[in-house]
């Protein structure tokens, strides 16, 4: 039988940018080489399939991987997205791609003000902006708690804000969470990415990574326990399918991204994942190599009136540009806590091997030590759903695993 031919030649050696015609257009204005966009679209689709891969809206859909290039961009290029200036951000009205994701859901308002942080933080870090007011005070709150820190890391990760995503994608608009199960499990995926992640966030100088301020020591330990809870959840909620567009997000993010993206280096490092990283990574990182970006230190002046002006100026619109409680954060952690971590004027790797953040002092990382011990009894207390499954568990170790919660399991229908 003959085979049908075709008039092209697939690429076997280098990268191929595939991606669905509908964004093919989407960065048409953007100031960028060709080739970058290639790949900014392509990562924007891989992203999109790894970590929603299941949906019944279309259009909904779309405006999910608009805002996602936005995010993608504005990660390695912060000087070309600026959500302070006006509503338009890469050619698209963000309030209207937000209210093409999120109109009729719950979550509508603190979604929008979830990602308008994103791009205003975001931005910051990615450009000379970080060594401003505005994100000294941000990163000094990193370290302020890890309960704290998690929150801000869940939207620096964009785990709050893909979890309503999936939710909106397939048409799941009658389910929400509370704060405290919105910040459990986008603990459970940070955990388990920032500890396959460890060496890229150091490559990349970063002041976002758990084990910047979590015990490096403890990756395989919190990984494999935020793993444990997962699969648990993942039981406990087998009979109810609404619940799968959050199991597999975490799931994904947890780890799998790594092997199936191209913005990762698994393939480029002989299939492996969490190779410490060389000079030669650190210099691509630089070159923005993967749409990857290097965070360095730079000697700055004092901070003059202007930049504070810009800080209080961002602070007064807060309920439009920042995550409910950022604000207070800032204006009551913002200037650190602890008398011997070690905070700096501004932030950024300093050298390689090194994160860009908050150093803390050995008190406060026993604290942290022992937030993530608690891990899994804190787990129980937020979905009390686990204990059933921690009890019925078989274990290498025991048959059983008394936890004791005085929390009811929470109704997930919005109302």
């Amino acid at each position: 039988m003959d085979q049908p031919t075709t008039n092209c030649t697939a690429p076997r050696e280098r990268d191929t940018w595939y991606y669905p015609p509908c964004i093919a257009d989407d960065l048409t204005g953007a100031n960028l080489p060709a080739e970058i966009k290639g790949e900014i679209l392509a990562c924007t689709w891989e992203y999109t399939r790894c970590v929603i891969p299941q949906y019944t809206n279309w259009n909904r859909y779309i405006a999910w991987m608009r805002l996602l290039m936005m995010a993608i961009v504005v990660e390695f290029k912060g000087s070309m997205v600026d959500v302070t200036a006006g509503d338009t951000i890469l050619g698209h009205s963000l309030s209207d791609t937000l209210t093409a994701l999120f109109k009729g859901t719950p979550g509508h308002e603190d979604m929008a003000r979830e990602f308008r942080a994103f791009l205003l933080i975001t931005a910051d870090k990615a450009s000379d902006k970080r060594y401003g007011e505005l994100f000294r005070r941000y990163v000094n709150c990193l370290a302020q708690s890890p309960k704290l820190w998690f929150r801000m890391r869940a939207c620096d990760f964009f785990a709050r804000f893909t979890i309503a995503a999936a939710l909106a994608c397939s048409d799941l608009d009658d389910v929400w969470f509370s704060d405290d199960e919105f910040d459990m499990l986008c603990e459970i995926g940070m955990t388990m990415y920032d500890a396959v992640a460890f060496y890229k966030h150091r490559s990349e100088g970063e002041t976002h990574n758990t084990f910047a301020y979590m015990p490096e020591e403890m990756r395989v330990k919190a990984f494999r326990q935020c793993r444990e809870v997962l699969w648990a959840l993942d039981a406990a909620w087998a009979r109810q399918p609404k619940m799968q567009v959050v199991t597999n997000f975490l799931r994904f993010s947890g780890g799998a991204i790594h092997m199936m993206m191209r913005r990762y280096r698994f393939v480029d490092e002989g299939l492996t994942i969490g190779k410490p990283e060389t000079e030669h990574v650190v210099t691509q990182t630089r070159a923005n190599f993967k749409l990857w970006n290097r965070v360095d230190a730079n000697r700055v002046k004092e901070v003059g009136e202007q930049d504070i002006q810009r800080y209080r100026d961002v602070l007064a619109r807060s309920d439009e540009l920042m995550f409910r409680g950022l604000a207070e954060a800032l204006q009551t952690a913002g200037d650190g806590h602890c008398d011997t971590c070690r905070y700096r004027a501004s932030y950024g790797a300093e050298v390689t091997h090194r994160f860009g953040g908050v150093e803390l002092c050995e008190r406060c990382r026993a604290e942290w030590r022992d937030f993530l011990e608690r891990f899994p009894e804190r787990a129980a207390q937020v979905f009390p759903e686990l204990v059933d499954m921690y009890n019925r568990a078989i274990s290498t170790f025991s048959n059983t695993a008394d936890v004791e919660v005085g929390v009811n399991s929470s109704d997930r229908t919005a109302a």
